[in-house]
């Protein structure tokens, strides 16, 4: 549904549930600057996020929509001035290329919540509520430093977190109360705060969560609104796209049938699209197995889950050596390069590349294709593949051809597999 109606349908859920704000996340940039804009003029809410410009502009100078974001507002409940403040998460760069992006970089959040906070405190909240796309995890990380953003913050009462897809109804960062309701409504959300109403201080907060289970009918507006859109989705998601003749084997790091299957696909489909490639570099997202039998498109969505288009670069095979090197210290990736073979010593340094069989020389270069999210860097774990796209010898280009899509067309090609 998201697909098809790049995100607009969630926004007109939001208007129809009458949500008082909402706060921007990194899935909100996946179709581009464009539908990214036309959502924002679409948001009857105010959209919060304080941390983010244009190359030291401020984010209105990109489309007139961009003036309806605010870094925080003020609401009234129950005759208390509540704040909330927006946040976004700042790993957005490392996954998004920069044409997805339209420019719009993330900031330092927390220099950008001390100043958001301070202003609502002297516009006369009572409370200070942060809603951040950043959410708990074990340990924090780049895209998700809510202990470092909290633990020194002042005057900050809740913060409510996300992206991190976890159910955490209640934890403390030294006096701020912390509270994450999982994802996709699979649980909702509630926060108590309590005041003396003589003084109008905060004196007891309370967090929690509830899981939406069938002891909660669906809404009947959100049904109505959605109904026509779900009815095109399903359809679309049943399609059959090929015959599997025999279970296809996913994981493990090297000769992976369903790795090497997805990079089969996606060079015959640049090729068809007049974009040949030498190689692929493409892990599976963790599908153990494909079953045999019919292929649909849910199947796909499955097997891809992400929004990521197709990325070219040339590389040399120095070049393309370092990026497995690099890669192979991450125990849990299967990204297998494509069709190339590359021995290592005892010390995991590359002793050889082969393309096809052949022995490849350092300096000559190859046409590689990977999906955006690591040409971006792959979350921080190809930051050398970044590196090298970065240079004009990469000769990087971002096509407009989806994973999904290239998935889909190539194996409707193949007919069965």
């Amino acid at each position: 549904m998201s697909l098809e109606s790049r995100g607009g349908l969630v926004i007109d859920l939001f208007n129809e549930l009458g949500y008082d704000a909402w706060v921007l996340g990194n899935h909100d940039f996946d179709w581009g600057p464009e539908p990214l804009a036309a959502n924002l003029e679409r948001s009857k809410s105010p959209i919060l996020t304080a941390n983010l410009e244009l190359a030291g502009r401020t984010p209105e100078s990109l489309h007139a929509a961009w003036s309806r974001l605010r870094p925080w507002i003020l609401k009234e409940v129950g005759g208390f001035r509540i704040a909330l403040v927006g946040l976004i998460t700042p790993g957005l760069g490392f996954w998004l290329p920069e044409e997805t992006l339209g420019g719009v970089r993330p900031t330092d959040p927390a220099e950008s919540m001390a100043k958001s906070v301070a202003e609502a405190k002297a516009a006369g909240a009572d409370a200070v509520v942060v809603v951040g796309h950043m959410g708990w995890k074990f340990q924090d990380d780049y895209a998700n430093p809510v202990r470092e953003l909290l633990g020194p913050a002042k005057d900050v009462d809740v913060y409510l977190a996300g992206h991190s897809h976890q159910n955490r109804p209640t934890w403390q960062v030294d006096d701020v109360l912390c509270s994450q309701a999982s994802y996709h409504g699979i649980h909702c959300g509630r926060v108590d705060l309590t005041f003396d109403l003589a003084t109008r201080k905060l004196v007891d907060k309370r967090a929690f969560t509830l899981l939406m289970d069938d002891r909660f009918p669906l809404d009947p507006a959100v049904m109505q609104a959605a109904r026509p859109d779900l009815a095109r989705s399903d359809e679309e998601l049943s399609r059959q796209v090929c015959r599997v003749k025999q279970p296809i084997a996913g994981g493990g790091r090297r000769n992976s049938p369903l790795v090497n299957l997805l990079c089969e696909v996606f060079a015959a489909v640049l090729a068809k699209r007049e974009q040949p490639v030498d190689g692929v570099l493409h892990g599976s997202f963790g599908t153990e197995r494909i079953d045999a039998g019919d292929l649909t498109v849910a199947d796909c969505w499955k097997i891809l889950p992400y929004d990521n288009l197709l990325v070219t670069a040339e590389l040399s095979a120095a070049e393309l050596s370092q990026v497995v090197a690099e890669d192979a210290k991450e125990k849990k990736s299967d990204r297998t390069l494509w069709p190339f073979t590359i021995h290592f010593d005892a010390g995991g340094t590359p002793t050889q590349v082969l393309h096809r069989g052949r022995e490849a020389k350092p300096d000559e270069r190859f046409r590689i294709a990977c999906n955006s999210y690591d040409a971006q860097s792959g979350g921080r774990k190809l930051m050398r593949l970044r590196e090298i796209l970065a240079k004009p010898a990469g000769k990087r280009s971002l096509t407009s051809i989806d994973t999904r899509t290239a998935l889909v067309d190539g194996l409707l090609d193949r007919g069965e597999i």
